[in-house]
């Protein structure tokens, strides 16, 4: 299992990042030839933003991974660890929740564009690959906060606790 986890975060970083840096270099290309040459193509423009949302949105799972994401903490800090460790199990099934939501209607939105034949409309690339982001990051972060819930659930929660209680998370 140690090993799946160690490819799957491995896929994780150098998918996020591999996105991000091909939709900054497509927008780098593109000034390049804007103020060099004078000649912009904007199938560049347009495809370095899905590649740059790509990334975003990939790395928002790496984020939540890390634990680098936004959160408001003020009074879960002064809550005692026992409450500390209740409030996690629910952010975390929230969170869980959030997922399941966001990935079934990122699916339906997918057939959707399926169904009708939807088009970008300056390359005309098929829209239902520019989205399948949605339900493919839905996946990604449902992982990592079913991966947070069995951190706090294992061991009854001691393990999670011992870690809190020495400052670890």
């Amino acid at each position: 299992m140690e090993t799946l986890k160690k490819y799957y975060k491995g896929f994780e970083d150098y998918f996020a990042g591999g996105m991000l840096f091909v939709g900054l270099s497509m927008v780098f290309v593109n000034v390049v030839l804007r103020y060099v040459w004078g000649r912009p193509q904007s199938i560049l423009d347009e495809f370095s933003v899905y590649f740059v949302v790509w990334g975003v949105l990939a790395g928002t799972a790496v984020a939540l991974r890390n634990d680098h994401h936004i959160k408001v903490d003020a009074f879960f800090n002064i809550l005692p660890l026992t409450a500390k460790h209740k409030v996690s199990i629910f952010a975390m099934s929230l969170g869980l929740a959030f997922c399941i939501f966001y990935t079934y209607y990122g699916i339906q939105l997918e057939l959707g564009y399926i169904e009708n034949g939807m088009r970008s409309p300056d390359s005309r690339f098929p829209m239902w690959i520019i989205n399948l982001i949605i339900p493919l990051s839905g996946v990604m972060f449902g992982i990592r906060f079913i991966d947070k819930l069995v951190g706090l659930l294992k061991n009854g929660g001691k393990d999670w606790m011992d870690a809190t209680a020495k400052g670890g998370k």
